[in-house]
């Protein structure tokens, strides 16, 4: 299961790579996943809860993992881009 925290993550597949950032919109207050590597423009995902994030960025593993992508080394942790401000009730 993938962490929802602000990260890039790489794979490859033959002589293939992509990158997943996970990250939150502070503006939008929305999770966001971008994939990026893939044929065409980068694929970018909004998300208002935490949970349906979590859902698609399960079905995007198991997705990599059946088309044979592999992670390229560890996640890289991004500090700037996560909550930076409590919600306003």
């Amino acid at each position: 299961m993938l962490p929802l925290n602000q990260m890039v993550w790489f794979y490859t597949r033959n002589q293939q790579s992509l990158t997943l950032e996970t990250r939150y919109d502070n503006a939008s207050h929305e999770y966001v996943g971008i994939v990026t590597g893939l044929v065409g423009p980068p694929i970018t995902k909004r998300f208002a809860t935490a949970d349906a994030f979590r859902e698609w960025l399960d079905m995007l593993d198991r997705d990599l993992v059946a088309q044979q992508w592999k992670p390229d080394g560890t996640p890289h942790i991004l500090p700037d881009g996560w909550r930076d401000r409590p919600w306003s009730l």
